[in-house]
């Protein structure tokens, strides 16, 4: 099959754009073809295309279904299409090394989101153009400051668009803050409005499976086993979902989040695409690629921006040195911010005024013991519960199979020592989110303060700012080159990796993975007093 006109001109090129005003699967898949086999081709091609109807798989297959070289496509595109509800959706399909294709696919009418015409007009068909202030090819050179699942994963989007990455850490390994987390819960956020939160966790939930599914072992790191959400009074958010998702929109959004089925609770929902994940084991393949560096013991103090006058050309660059007293311990055309709590005090030692974002430390403590001790009459829940805190069960752990239950969710305290009281609160949440398991764990739980518990515990501090929503992007105040990605809050599992590749994206001029109206809920700068 020869190359396609739009394949010729994409020689030479690291990432190229195609758009198509209104999807044509046949065509795509041929794109995608000629992409695969085309040993010039582009690292990152991205695929933008408008249909009013979410895809169907089985409509897909049956197109491909006279083309064998473009079947197995075909059922990879397939695999992929569940929950395309109204709005913007990522599909990503990866080949070698660092080579992906990215669909962005913008579903519904053009009445309902006047948006879709804005996105086709801002990347046509041709080469990605980066920033007029992105660095040159030979320049991209980047130190991330902190390696949890936010760091991790802004390097990796880095890295496979070429930069060559830096990671600093102050821990001795990676994940040694809130990242560190022994097993968590990602899930959906819904919602009546289905909220800028509800849709951005969907996007979020999108890119973690695709990127776990990619590098983690299923059963072992990570499980897609769904999970049931309780909706409790006190602290849960009283959700629900939105009405469409009960009438028009009920097909799709079931993909999503549906009411559990007898015999659960009355105020259960099931998200089917949720998952249990072991966040040190994703942050760890994560860095795992030639273009990062990583650095343990590597406490940074300060942040400055330095000028190289270049005499040759008789110009000058800033470069962004990052220091642990007069030690430099990475120098680099930009830096990105991940460090969690400690993000705000370094942020204010590079601004032009001092200033920094207010991020305020949520600590976090989870209780967790062998399923060896367990009486193997306990009642268990089938799949990883949350509500107010989780629950989850069978994971492995170094000392054997585990469970694990909490999270706490602590503004007074800052630091990362465990509490004997907030085993007792991690077990009322549990008799509230599952009263039979609870009751079964309560005499381990009686044995916390002895010579000989059965209960552990780990903490780690989170942040957050007031609107519960990350910041990302550059960071006020600060010469070009400072960029921050923090704040994850509660929903650093959701949203690190979406935040990574949202930032990616705008560095390198790529369509954005989210709608450009979701990007403002995140950007770094939505605080900053206007003029």
């Amino acid at each position: 099959m020869a190359l396609t006109p739009s394949a010729q001109n994409w020689h030479g090129h690291a990432s190229w754009c195609h758009t198509q005003a209104s999807f044509d699967e046949l065509a795509f898949l041929r794109l995608w073809h000629d992409w695969t086999s085309d040993a010039a081709r582009p690292t990152h091609l991205h695929v933008v295309a408008h249909t009013v109807q979410p895809l169907q798989a089985s409509a897909l297959l049956g197109s491909a279904a006279d083309y064998p070289d473009l079947l197995p496509l075909a059922q990879q595109l397939a695999a992929q299409c569940w929950g395309l509800l109204p709005g913007m959706h990522r599909l990503r399909f990866a080949l070698t090394g660092d080579a992906r294709l990215v669909l962005t696919l913008c579903v519904g009418t053009h009445e309902d989101w006047p948006e879709f015409a804005d996105v086709l007009l801002a990347h046509p068909t041709g080469p990605c153009i980066p920033p007029v202030d992105a660095p040159e090819l030979d320049e991209r050179t980047v130190t991330i400051i902190g390696s949890g699942i936010a760091g991790a994963g802004t390097a990796r989007a880095l890295a496979e668009r070429g930069w060559q990455v830096t990671v600093l850490e102050a821990g001795i390994e990676p994940a040694s803050g809130a990242s560190g987390l022994p097993v968590g819960v990602v899930a959906p956020h819904t919602s009546h409005d289905d909220s800028g939160v509800s849709r951005l966790s969907r996007a979020g939930l999108r890119l973690m499976e695709q990127t776990m599914r990619i590098l983690l072992t299923e059963g072992v790191d990570w499980g897609c086993t769904g999970v049931r959400e309780r909706r409790l009074p006190g602290k849960t958010r009283r959700g629900g979902v939105p009405l469409s998702w009960l009438h028009e929109h009920a097909h799709t959004a079931n993909d999503w989040t549906h009411k559990a089925p007898p015999p659960a609770p009355d105020d259960a929902y099931w998200h089917p695409r949720g998952a249990w994940l072991r966040p040190s084991q994703l942050v760890r393949a994560l860095l795992d690629h030639p273009n990062i560096r990583w650095q343990g013991n590597a406490k940074v103090d300060a942040l400055q921006c330095v000028t190289h006058n270049i005499h040759v050309v008789n110009t000058s660059v800033s470069r962004w040195q990052a220091l642990q007293g007069s030690k430099v311990l990475a120098e680099s055309s930009r830096v990105v911010l991940t460090a969690g709590p400690g993000s705000a005090a370094l942020i204010a030692t590079a601004t032009e005024d001092g200033s920094a974002p207010h991020i305020n430390p949520l600590r976090g403590q989870i209780s967790w013991g062998l399923m060896a001790d367990v009486p193997a009459s306990a009642h268990m829940p089938a799949t990883p519960v949350n509500g107010n805190g989780s629950f989850v069960h069978n994971i492995t752990s170094s000392d054997g199979p585990a469970w694990y239950t909490g999270a706490t969710y602590d503004r007074l305290n800052s630091d990362a020592r465990l509490l004997d009281a907030d085993h007792a609160d991690n077990l009322e949440r549990l008799q509230a989110l599952e009263p039979d398991t609870a009751n079964a764990l309560a005499p381990l739980f009686a044995t916390v303060g002895t010579d000989n518990p059965r209960v552990q515990g780990w903490a780690g501090v989170r942040c957050g700012v007031h609107d519960r929503l990350p910041m990302t992007g550059r960071v006020p105040n600060a010469p070009e080159g400072l960029y921050m990605s923090a704040a994850m809050g509660s929903r650093g599992l959701t949203l690190s990796l979406l935040c990574g590749e949202l930032l990616a994206a705008q560095w390198h001029g790529e369509p954005l993975p989210i709608e450009a109206r979701l990007a403002k809920f995140l950007d770094a700068t939505r605080f900053k007093p206007k003029a």
